[in-house]
């Protein structure tokens, strides 16, 4: 018998949904940004997910920190915006209190009416931070593996792209999406509907597209694009103008590849450009997904003309992909349903519905009672 899927009222549940915030999200490393996004002291990135809210900053000395984002006085959010430049200290604007930029707390107004108060004491409270490969993580909590014990298996193909060297490649999107993170996270890790539903990507694989799975909850998958032209302008000019980039290895100079790490991240790698895919949880049903493309300064003009021709390609594959999820979503709560099957290709889901199951046990049961 093939593997079950995960039931369908998991997706569609406020009481799975809180589980998820407790065992999952708060446990697991995020991606925030990529270190050139904050070149400057006092230059950050907000990052918010299920409720709790993080900074991450460049301090006065060059160092990346990261810090609730929370004054530790009456609990006003200290900064807003996706990004932005707080100067040489954050200000709260409801009462005054101000942090340095490495989370001490110099100055409150008023400060004697504080009975026996100590500054040293009431800092921002830091989270947890690790940089891999230029790229910035935070976790809220747990003390799992580290990311780069996660992405071992995948470092030396990785460090090829010198990805601690890119600059971004565009803005910040973000994309609503009427699905559950789990299913935009477990549509986006399994290659088996291709074939049928992203016919740009079937040209330009063909074959060649292959997966794995690793420990720890990564996986990888992608393959060498094909010689043999399409006839759609895009891919077709895309193949024809892709310059070589020397630093990658043969089968890297014309492939594209994906990475996935547990809970809700994959990166996109290409010779031309790098970008994150982040799935982030609304609501039951409801995802909200984040993207931000990176490359290395290439001034080729057929490397422009590439990286513009891979993107008009991938928003084509992107549009198809929204579809599908929210497919998936407005079946889930259907009597017709109830669980489905898994096939061999699809192992690098079984791998996601077996990190779900092990974070959350009651996963496993047929239907689960919401609370009154």
């Amino acid at each position: 018998m093939p593997p079950k899927t995960l039931p369908g009222w998991i997706y569609r549940s406020e009481s799975f949904h809180a589980l998820e915030r407790e065992a999952i999200f708060t446990r697991t490393w995020q991606l925030v940004g990529h270190q050139s996004e904050i070149a400057l002291p006092g230059d950050y990135l907000r990052f918010d997910l299920m409720g709790e809210s993080a900074i991450v900053l460049r301090d006065r000395d060059g160092e990346i920190r990261a810090f609730y984002n929370v004054c530790r006085h009456r609990a006003f959010r200290l900064l807003d915006g996706a990004t932005g430049h707080c100067g040489k200290a954050i200000r709260c604007r409801y009462h005054g209190f101000t942090y340095g930029l490495d989370g001490a707390l110099l100055a409150v107004p008023g400060e004697p009416m504080f009975d026996g108060f100590d500054k040293s004491c009431h800092g921002l409270r830091s989270i947890e931070l690790e940089i891999f490969l230029g790229l910035i993580f935070i976790r809220f909590g747990g003390d799992g593996p580290s990311v780069a014990m996660q992405l071992s298996p995948y470092l030396e193909a990785l460090q090829r792209y010198r990805i601690e060297e890119m600059q971004p490649l565009g803005p910040h999107v973000t994309t609503p999406i009427r699905a559950d993170w789990k299913v935009a996270v477990e549509n986006n890790i399994e290659g088996y509907h291709i074939a049928t539903a992203h016919p740009g990507l079937q040209r330009l694989y063909g074959r060649n597209y292959r997966f794995e799975t690793a420990p720890l909850g990564v996986s990888h998958a992608g393959g060498e694009l094909r010689a043999m032209p399409t006839q759609t302008w895009s891919e077709r000019h895309y193949l024809n103008l892709l310059p070589e980039v020397e630093h990658l290895e043969p089968q890297q100079r014309r492939g594209w590849y994906y990475y996935a790490m547990f809970p809700n991240l994959a990166f996109d790698i290409y010779p031309d450009q790098i970008d994150y895919f982040q799935i982030l949880p609304i609501a039951p049903g409801m995802a909200m997904s984040r993207f931000r493309a990176f490359a290395l300064p290439d001034p080729r003009r057929e490397m422009r003309a590439a990286r513009y021709l891979n993107q008009r390609i991938n928003r084509e594959v992107g549009k198809e992909d929204v579809a599908l999820v929210e497919g998936v979503q407005a079946g889930l709560g259907s009597r017709g349903y109830g669980t489905g099957i898994l096939s061999g290709q699809e192992s690098r889901v079984k791998q996601f519905h077996d990190m779900i199951l092990a974070a959350i046990p009651e996963a496993s049961r047929q239907m689960l009672l919401e609370p009154n």
